[in-house]
């Protein structure tokens, strides 16, 4: 209960403290069919906000302080094109890719702030016997990615400077890995089949994810601008790594192994696994009834650090208490026994999140399932959970520079499990203290600030609708329109 009380202070005082985060705000009218969309040049230090109705897209170019430069109007796509997938960016041009539901027509509507000009491209897509896996933005570049069916090749559709889309193959007929079968099959009826699975995730590095995300099995990565990385843990024994160099469209294979438990020592043939992905290493984290085992290692399976804890042991590892939040970030509770924390993991989906902040790493290690089966509150996220969070536009938009949004609201109708952990450049365990990170201090905002709160109802999914969460000049900034006020408005929160 003191835990609690001090986490409700340590709340209020963010609270307090959010007044003095707004940056700007201007005056705005809006009908209530409405969009928003960001993209953030850091080249020339300025972030163009798209606003859409039924009607038009209007798009404001600001400067680094947020001051409007100028606008550009342009008409809404037709109906059939439903969201946004993603945009190109080039020097003065932006392209912004609008999809219908199957992706095989696109619009590409293009926007110059410089010559003041728009204009719309319309492009057929056959996509013949194609499945869909992502529509992705990496390094301002729009990729469309689908598989062949029956056919062991990848189809990337690329944005190239005039907005349209060129096609690129890759060619996995050489690459074999192991399924969750421990058969060595085509790495083309892996990716087919978890193709189907819905909670194929990406996770970008704009923003830590959430174990929500994180817990996935099957994740895209794009923290190189030029590569995309494919990880699969199906396979509850290894960790495939799948690489596509986005400048020649070649692609490399490798897997990593996990440990294998002792099962004289840990009493249990039932183990669950998962994997993340940072700078050139990978962490593994592997699982059962009664043991937890953290390995570290670089991207070709050679061995940094490794961290081994049994049931009944406190995690030496750890820097915080172990939480487990339910219904929001006002429901949270310390599991006191260590065995709660390996039980519970290993009876959800286990997860690592991990981002890198001076130097040194800031790890989540936990689980996450579902509760909307028993009509429980949406979860929200303690630092932890939080630190692994996403953010970016509109609900309706579905594409990856809306991640942070995603990410932020992502453990609604979950049931979070989660511990925090700070490791050196050697993932050596450091004792120091952790702070809340400014997406964290984001997260509390959106829950508890009138601000927010003031123009839809409580728990509700049209609460987020209006906003966006992007970094620019190394702070975080969520935008947000306030209906209530009429007024769109800006907050900065730092490290």
């Amino acid at each position: 209960m003191i835990k609690k009380l001090l986490f409700v202070s340590l709340l209020l005082n963010s609270l307090f403290s959010f007044s003095q985060n707004i940056v700007k705000e201007f005056d705005l009218k809006l009908n209530n069919k409405r969009d928003f969309f960001q993209i953030v040049n850091e080249d020339k230090k300025e972030v163009i906000l798209f606003l859409n109705d039924k009607e038009k897209v209007t798009s404001f170019r600001f400067d680094e302080k947020f001051n409007i430069q100028d606008s550009l109007t342009s008409s809404r796509p037709e109906k059939k094109y439903i969201e946004i997938i993603g945009y190109h960016k080039n020097i003065n041009d932006y392209f912004v890719f609008w999809g219908s539901k199957d992706r095989k027509e696109i619009n590409s509507q293009y926007f110059n702030f410089a010559t003041k000009e728009t204009k719309t491209i319309l492009i057929n897509l056959e996509l013949k016997k194609e499945r869909l896996i992502k529509a992705i933005t990496i390094n301002n570049k729009f990729y469309l990615i689908t598989i062949v069916k029956n056919m062991n090749i990848l189809k990337f559709y690329v944005s190239d400077e005039n907005g349209n889309l060129n096609e690129k193959i890759v060619d996995l007929s050489n690459l074999k890995s192991a399924n969750n079968s421990d058969q060595n099959v085509n790495l083309h009826n892996i990716l087919l089949e978890e193709s189907k699975d819905q909670s194929m995730e990406i996770i970008h590095n704009d923003s830590p994810p959430s174990l929500a995300l994180s817990s996935k099995k099957f994740k895209i990565y794009t923290y190189k601008s030029d590569e995309i990385i494919f990880t699969s843990d199906y396979n509850t024994d290894l960790t495939t790594i799948l690489k596509i160099n986005l400048n020649d469209f070649s692609a490399n294979l490798k897997s990593i192994e996990q440990p294998k438990m002792n099962q004289q020592q840990f009493d249990s043939n039932i183990t669950n696994s998962n994997s993340f992905l940072i700078d050139d290493k990978i962490l593994q984290i592997k699982i059962d009834f009664t043991a937890l085992i953290l390995t570290i290692s670089d991207q070709n399976g050679n061995k940094i650090n490794q961290y081994q804890t049994l049931r009944e042991e406190e995690i030496s590892y750890k820097n915080s208490d172990v939480f487990q939040e339910t219904g929001s970030i006002h429901n949270r509770r310390v599991l006191e026994k260590p065995k709660q924390f390996i039980r519970k993991m290993n009876n959800s989906n286990p997860g690592i999140s991990c981002y890198k902040l001076n130097g040194l790493y800031y790890t989540v290690i936990g689980s996450c399932q579902d509760i909307a089966q028993n009509g429980s509150m949406a979860i929200g996220q303690g630092f932890g959970v939080g630190m692994g969070t996403g953010f970016g536009g509109s609900l309706s938009f579905g594409f990856t520079p809306n991640y942070t949004i995603t990410n932020l609201i992502s453990y609604q109708d979950k049931k979070v499990v989660y511990t925090n952990c700070l490791f050196d450049s050697n993932f050596n365990h450091l004792t120091d203290k952790i702070t809340i990170s400014a997406f964290e201090r984001a997260r509390i905002f959106v829950e508890v600030s009138e601000e927010i709160k003031e123009a839809s109802p409580i728990f509700s999914k049209s609460r987020y609708k209006d906003l966006i969460i992007f970094k620019f000049n190394k702070d975080l900034y969520i935008g947000n329109y306030n209906d209530y006020k009429k007024k769109y408005q800006f907050f900065r929160f730092t490290e």
